[in-house]
């Protein structure tokens, strides 16, 4: 199957098979079996990375179910489900109360940092920066190379800031886009900068949805293609990498997956945290919400990279680098951007 297609459509559609089960409910249960059973088998059905990471779910429950029980605090229960989907080792999990939030972020934790802010700002930026809605940009190598730098998907920006920044350096060998230490957000952002880069329709994933209760019951797999900016916008054909690291994660991983099918695009740096499952949030009967990964996207090949898009260039910081003031990181794109 083939069409153009935004993710967050996947998770509208989740949110529906869900909304009958909680919409039933005519007051909150207080019987903590009861809310354990409904989240365990809710994740145990719908949740999308069991084969993937290889977790033995009937497990986990025959760990928790016999510890729970009425004489429990909602504090002491709270934790416990938080515990429990900390197993699924996954940032879109989560566990959220009236009185409390509980996600996990160790997603980030299997890598070096690879990311030093104030090394940035006092050798690159020199402790001085230029913004343009949510990034922050400079040139670099005698101007000969832009650098852009996008920390956070839930910052919103518009077709002006990006029409200024391709326009401001559109004459560089080459452009930079630091992606390190973005947890992600918004979705649409991923198809707003990654169209500026793409002179034809480009397939950029496959995206497959969760439709059954076993482990493996998903949907075809349904294309999507990044059709090129028209002609009002200004965009940039030029040599381009996407700097990251481990804490690159959810949409910014989703920029990294859908940037690397475009030609003119080299990933550099590290591993990145993951997150390619879109979060679905679903009631429990005591009026709690569990989150978790209800689909998968899959490279264009259709490899599932949950785990993280790999570089085209794998490069660490390296502490004589970073002694000398160098960001092994941005040097190595400049490189590539240059002698290329």
């Amino acid at each position: 199957m083939k069409k153009l297609i935004q993710p967050i459509l996947f998770v509208a559609a989740m949110f529906s098979l869900f909304s009958c089960a909680s919409s039933i409910l005519e007051e909150p249960s207080t019987d903590k079996k009861e809310v354990f059973e409904y989240a365990w088998k809710t994740i145990d059905e719908r949740y999308s990375f069991f084969e993937l990471k290889d977790i033995d779910w009937d497990a986990t429950y025959a760990r928790f179910e016999p510890g729970i029980s009425n004489s429990m605090t909602d504090e002491q229960f709270f934790d416990t489900l938080g515990v429990m989907v900390d197993l699924l080792k996954d940032g879109h999990t989560g566990v959220t109360s009236p009185f409390n939030s509980h996600f996990y972020i160790g997603f980030f934790t299997r890598g070096l940092e690879n990311y030093d802010h104030r090394l940035i700002v006092d050798n690159y930026y020199h402790s001085w920066g230029n913004r343009k809605g949510s990034f922050y940009h400079t040139a670099l190598a005698n101007n000969q190379v832009g650098y852009i730098a996008y920390s956070d998907f839930s910052n919103s920006f518009t077709d002006e800031d990006l029409d200024y920044l391709l326009e401001k350096y559109k004459n560089t060998k080459g452009i930079i886009i630091d992606i390190r230490n973005n947890f992600g957000g918004s979705v649409d952002n991923v198809f707003q900068i990654t169209k500026r880069f793409t002179k034809e329709k480009t397939l950029l994933y496959r995206s497959r949805v969760k439709i059954g209760p076993g482990h493996n019951e998903f949907s075809e797999p349904v294309e999507t293609w990044i059709e090129p900016a028209d002609s009002t916008k200004v965009s940039y054909y030029g040599k381009v990498c996407v700097l990251t690291n481990r804490k690159v994660y959810s949409a910014a991983t989703m920029l990294t997956l859908s940037m690397r099918e475009l030609p003119n695009v080299t990933i550099v740096g590290d591993t990145t945290g993951g997150g390619l499952g879109l979060p679905i949030g679903v009631e429990l009967p005591n009026g709690w919400q569990v989150h978790f990964a209800g689909n998968q996207m899959l490279a264009v090949d259709g490899t599932c990279l949950e785990l993280g898009v790999p570089p085209d260039i794998q490069v660490d910081m390296k502490e004589e680098d970073k002694s000398k003031g160098f960001d092994t990181i941005i040097e190595t794109a400049i490189k590539t951007i240059l002698n290329n």
